[in-house]
């Protein structure tokens, strides 16, 4: 039978991701989407404690911060912690430029407060950490002309405030060259999985797209090479050459729906669970869907009584197994 399409096979990583595993995500929206999967199957995750980031420099500046080894600066009032300095207001907003705006606000004291409670928590999270997703978007950054510095979001302020320059895959290299060996050498059994997104920046046109996406490939690869546990993972590959079809991309065009997301999920869980942990997700999966029924007929009825009585107990059965499940 003739086949319609390039299938990209999974290959098993040497290392797993289970429930005894803290993985720690940063990047684009794959790293949220795939972070929703493990979340809600209980897997130990935490992501994005600047918000969604694009461009590697700025995942590298947030790596640094949160991977700092001196665990005494883990208090609120550390030196190294975002001051009212390092914010900048337009209208009647405060924004962080190293920060997505969803920790934008009216109140600074506010706006800071969130800021270094997040990555405060991710500092304390990364002590644990022994997984690492980092997921590049785009090879084009945007330097504030004030403070000469590549920021992580630009908050629709004025383009003029900004000089737009493309990274290289020696600059990417470089920045991220340091912060995995400090990582390497005070953490033993840690892995690092890159990634890139699949989802096209096309402001600056298709060509200029691709031109940056193979920058983010190829840097990649020379980490990947550079490093033995640094390891590659082909989000982008999954959807531009084996899914390859507009019917798998929201009606934006750019975006991955959920059947690719989805899909891109089930060949992560080839590459990276054991049998014993996909056993577990099965069984959280279906206390899931059980938690998320809602009777037809109201909650008082003996057959949702029933239903409940069941739950409790399936929940109860998989705790005693699994102690570190919550419900």
């Amino acid at each position: 039978m003739q086949t319609f399409r390039t299938e990209l096979k999974p290959q098993k990583a040497p290392f797993n991701i289970d429930y005894q595993c803290f993985t720690l995500g940063i990047g684009s929206c794959f790293t949220e989407n795939i972070g929703a999967m493990l979340n809600a199957r209980q897997l130990p995750f935490f992501h994005n404690p600047f918000g969604i980031v694009y461009n590697p420099l700025s995942m590298a500046r947030q790596l640094a911060m949160i991977s700092e080894s001196d665990t005494s600066v883990v208090e609120e009032n550390a030196s190294y912690f975002f001051k009212e300095k390092d914010l900048i207001k337009q209208g009647n907003l405060w924004h962080s430029m190293q920060h997505h705006g969803r920790f934008s606000g009216e109140n600074s004291d506010l706006v800071l407060k969130n800021i270094n409670g997040s990555l405060n928590e991710a500092r304390l999270f990364f002590q644990k950490t022994n997984r690492l997703i980092l997921t590049f978007g785009t090879a084009r950054v945007f330097e504030f002309k004030t403070t000469k510095e590549i920021v992580a979001n630009c908050h629709k302020l004025p383009s003029s405030y900004f000089q737009s320059k493309k990274l290289t895959v020696e600059s990417i290299v470089d920045n991220f060259k340091p912060i995995f060996e400090k990582i390497f050498s005070e953490k033993t059994g840690f892995h690092i999985i890159l990634t890139v997104s699949p989802i096209r920046h096309v402001r600056d046109g298709l060509v200029e797209n691709n031109r940056s996406k193979a920058i983010l490939l190829l840097a990649c690869e020379v980490l990947s090479e550079m490093f033995n546990h640094v390891h590659y993972f082909p989000a982008y590959e999954l959807v531009m050459d084996d899914l390859r079809d507009y019917r798998f991309y929201e009606r934006d065009m750019l975006h991955p729906n959920i059947q690719a997301i989805e899909y891109i999920w089930q060949y992560f869980e080839t590459t990276f669970f054991d049998e014993r942990t996909k056993n577990v997700e099965a069984e959280v999966e279906k206390i899931n869907l059980m938690q998320a029924h809602r009777p037809l007929h109201g909650s008082d009825t003996e057959g949702y009584q029933k239903f409940q009585k069941q739950l409790e107990e399936k929940i109860l059965n998989i705790k005693k197994q699994y102690p570190f499940l919550h419900f």
